[in-house]
């Protein structure tokens, strides 16, 4: 489990109060997840993309991106002195981390760059499938974030690979990335169980969160009105474009999503951590996923059952 939070900023209108919401954002995002934090913030600082493994690193430039992570909760990665840089930055992913699979490592550690990606992650999938039907590397961490990043690079930024890839992960994932072969455009895509919510505010910035209930107290900090929230539905894949200077929803995907039996089992915990029970039961009328049996467990049979009675 672990939170999810961004915006994709309207540019045309002052940047402060998307600022100050998206970074509120983060101080909710904790209840999901305190092993560690980051933000991935769109700078122009430079296009080239730099090849050298930025996972293991707290703050580093790339590809037109600047990432900032470290240990901890949210409030211990933040600086106001950043504050700045998300004011310049048309686009920010965010991160609150609650390890479920690798190490609190800064390699482990969100937001990742995986070859052109730079992206979050909420949820736990099962690996090995994804690293046998695409045949990819091994990974540099030990997070299912990272192989499942690794199949959404290899998909090359087209449409139909994309879904594929997202179509055979089996287990929960809320997942917000950017290619850089396509450098004006956000995906969000949401398989099973894990949760993940959109919001637009009256500036024309649009948000999204692991938790729908942070939208009101994080515009209550900033001094914005929202305009509109939607649930993201399961086996869904939406891309938002923004080249225009302002966040414009121009595709939305479906696909069957692919959930595991202890998803379901875990799914109160997991998923609606936090929620109230007006935002869990809207959320659940947007659930559709299908659930895969757990394999039958052999026992074997006592000799004396194959004795006939006397």
């Amino acid at each position: 489990m672990c939170g999810l939070f961004g915006v994709i900023r309207n540019q045309t209108c002052d940047p402060t109060r998307a600022t100050i919401m998206c970074v509120a954002l983060g101080h909710l995002a904790e209840e999901r997840g305190r092993d560690s934090a980051g933000l991935a913030c769109a700078t122009s600082a430079t296009k080239k993309l730099d090849r050298r493994p930025v996972t293991n690193r707290r703050d580093v430039t790339a590809g037109g991106w600047r990432i900032i992570k470290g240990p901890g909760r949210f409030r211990d990665v933040w600086k106001p002195a950043y504050s700045s840089v998300l004011d310049a930055a048309t686009v920010v992913l965010g991160h609150a981390r609650w390890a479920t699979q690798g190490g609190t490592t800064l390699v482990n550690s969100s937001p990742l760059q995986v070859g052109q990606l730079i992206g979050t992650h909420n949820g736990d999938v099962d690996t090995w499938p994804l690293r046998s039907v695409f045949g990819l590397p091994r990974p540099t961490g030990g997070t299912d974030t990272e192989v499942l990043y690794q199949a959404l690079d290899q998909a090359g930024g087209v449409i139909l690979p994309t879904l594929e890839v997202l179509e055979s992960t089996v287990g929960r994932a809320a997942l917000v990335w950017i290619d850089r072969r396509w450098p004006q455009l956000v995906m969000l895509a949401r398989t099973a169980v894990s949760p993940l919510s959109v919001a637009v505010d009256t500036d024309g910035n649009l948000y999204w969160a692991s938790n729908p209930g942070w939208f009101d107290k994080a515009a209550r900090a900033a001094g914005v009105s929202i305009a509109e929230v939607l649930m993201v539905p399961e086996g869904t894949l939406m891309m938002v474009d923004y080249s225009s200077g302002a966040p414009v929803p121009i595709d939305q995907r479906k696909f069957t999503a692919t959930a595991r039996a202890k998803d379901d089992r875990l799914a109160h915990i997991v998923a609606y951590r936090g929620f109230s029970l007006d935002d869990q039961l809207a959320d659940e009328e947007v659930c559709g996923h299908r659930t895969l049996r757990e394999p039958q467990r052999s026992r074997s049979v006592p000799p004396t059952l194959w004795l006939s009675p006397k």
